[in-house]
């Protein structure tokens, strides 16, 4: 009878085993696809000539195989593989450059653009105007089908004549954070998932760098109010503060750290890091990363893939990675990095066109 129930029991510790085993694996299988493990950034080497010239706000798509420029106010997309411009979106109106595409940026893991734009058909009442909010689907580069550009809401309060100056998502959370300009006002703006629209910034408060988590949709924001410069945190709506030094800027979030940059006398002399949490507390202590000197006026500056800092400006690329400082020079006209910190597009005038040379970034 001992004998029986033993034998039993093992049975039953095996059966056991290979259920949690076999819900394990298919536990790992969801999680792969609910959050896929983030692949090497591309990067490219590569050359090709683009009818027109005078382009502005380079940016290239996650793949690297299509480009968004804007020129004489259009914006345009071109494929890199087919060589031709596949996508366009004039201004209704060449006068008033408070119309047509205000702003786009391409979605960090996809070959989707994001963009907004104003038309002078929308009524105007009061102090705001409408302006549309697209997602702009590219197919592969591969294939002749063309893009499906969805209009995704229309933004009934958005500031006539508003100038959008920053703009971030944080596409895990559907969040998107955006910055409207209008004379001396400045307004902070988030869509949240129910696609409504409100406003989070303070009476007369300006913003010059903000970054949102991928992970938690919390925006960091340099904010100025007066003479007061802090680094904040909104956090599930609520303002939280990070640093109350005025020399500290927001330089970026990846891989649930956030990167703040210590700027002094036009010069980035110092990095330090926080994690990046689902609720952040006020005052986090801050980790230095790196120390030196870095040249920090009139340039762009983000955290790539790999969590390396990267500066740059037309004739130089500055990339911090590990507490290790490497400098790359830039030879085109016009000198762009990708937002994952892979690619360098360089742009140079031949005469009514443009060569654009694509080529890894090493950090």
């Amino acid at each position: 009878m001992k004998k029986k129930l033993r034998i039993l029991l093992v049975w039953t510790l095996i059966s056991l085993l290979l259920q949690l085993g076999a819900y394990s694996l298919l536990n790992d299988q969801i999680q792969k696809v609910m959050q896929p493990v983030g692949s090497e950034p591309t990067a490219l080497q590569l050359k090709t000539t683009i009818p027109g010239y005078g382009f502005t706000n380079v940016q290239i798509s996650y793949a690297k195989d299509y480009l968004a420029y804007t020129e004489n106010g259009a914006l345009k997309i071109y494929n890199l593989k087919k060589k031709k411009v596949v996508f366009e979106k004039a201004s209704p109106s060449g006068n008033d450059k408070a119309l047509g595409v205000l702003s786009y940026q391409w979605l960090p893991d996809r070959s989707t653009l994001i963009y907004f734009y104003a038309d002078k058909s929308f009524k105007q009442s009061g102090n705001s105007q409408n302006t549309e909010l697209y997602s702009l689907e590219l197919p592969s580069s591969d294939e002749d089908t063309a893009p499906d550009n969805r209009l995704n809401q229309a933004l009934g309060n958005f500031p006539a004549g508003g100038k959008l100056e920053e703009f971030v998502v944080s596409t895990s959370t559907n969040l998107m954070y955006f910055t409207v300009k209008t004379g001396s006002t400045e307004r902070l703006m988030e869509i949240n998932v129910m696609k409504n629209v409100s406003t989070l910034s303070k009476s007369g408060e300006t913003i010059d760098k903000m970054a949102a988590s991928d992970q938690y949709g919390t925006l960091y924001i340099d904010s100025k109010i007066g003479s007061i410069q802090n680094i904040i945190a909104f956090d599930a709506g609520k303002r939280k503060l990070i640093s109350r030094n005025a020399y500290d800027k927001v330089l970026g979030i990846k891989a649930g750290k956030v990167y703040i940059g210590e700027v002094k006398n036009n010069e980035l002399v110092k990095i330090k890091t926080i994690i990046d949490r689902s609720k952040m507390t006020e005052s986090p202590s801050l980790k230095t990363e790196w120390t030196g000197k870095i040249p920090f006026k009139n340039v762009s500056a983000f955290v790539g893939a790999k969590g390396q800092v990267v500066v740059y400006d037309n004739q130089t690329a500055y990339i911090v990675t590990a507490g290790q400082l490497k400098e790359v020079k830039l030879t085109g006209d016009q000198n762009y990095v990708s937002d994952d910190g892979a690619e360098i597009i360089q742009l140079s005038s031949q005469g009514t066109s443009t060569l654009v040379d694509l080529q890894a970034l090493k950090s």
